[in-house]
């Protein structure tokens, strides 16, 4: 049977470094190389969403977690029952984020987001500027709280942002400001991308350059 568990990176306050949310990650236990990478399926079943879930919240001491659903696990209802009755008995309101990496059709978000909303779960839309263009997602921003911009996406490892991708880095983050929407600035891997982020007074960050994807446990305190 395959084994699955959560890795946790952390999305900070970039001038504190303070801990915003934790973003799990799905990774697959591999036997071969005896150790956990990323898998090749995502489409789990929404029980073991659920089990996963609970269990990497019960191992962070911030419970401001953020998960990755498919578009047809967005789509389904049972998912936005489990997870919401989830946050009913074992967190906050605002404090579980769902991210959603292929953006779904408007009619889906519109009826989805109710549910999702009335349960205090934010709905984030990842990898605006590189998966996710601003003329296929315009009329779905209204229906989510967040979106972020992935800059890994843009570049190469090491390299430094073109000035393409720090203009778009710019329109979204701009986007966000308009909408009263959150916005978190990823793949930051050095100083520079931090004063990049600085330059246009963008607060949250996400990437190596804070943390690595690591088991729940070992941001324990």
């Amino acid at each position: 049977m395959t084994r699955y568990t959560y890795f946790a990176q952390p999305i900070e306050n970039i001038t504190t470094k303070r801990v915003i949310l934790y973003e799990l990650l799905l990774r697959e236990w591999d036997e071969e190389r005896s150790a956990w990478r990323i898998p090749s399926n995502f489409e789990l079943a929404t029980s073991v969403v659920v089990q996963l879930l609970d269990e990497a919240v019960s191992q962070l001491d911030n419970h401001h977690v953020s998960v990755n659903l498919t578009r047809a696990q967005f789509n389904d209802v049972h998912m936005m029952e489990q997870l919401s009755e989830f946050v009913r008995t074992k967190l906050a309101p605002r404090q579980l984020t769902v991210e959603l990496v292929d953006s779904p059709d408007l009619e889906v978000l519109q009826t989805m987001s109710a549910g999702y909303r009335s349960a205090g779960i934010l709905l984030a839309i990842d990898d605006v500027g590189s998966d996710n263009q601003f003329q296929e997602i315009e009329d779905l921003l209204p229906y989510v709280n967040t979106i972020k911009f992935a800059l890994q996406n843009m570049r190469k490892y090491g390299e430094r942002p073109s000035e393409e991708s720090i203009a778009a880095l710019k329109f979204w983050f701009d986007q966000a400001e308009e909408q009263q929407m959150l916005f978190t600035f990823e793949g930051i891997e050095n100083s520079e991308d931090v004063e990049l982020a600085h330059r246009f007074h963008i607060t949250r960050g996400q990437g190596y350059y804070f943390s690595r994807p690591h088991e729940p446990r070992d941001f324990h305190e």
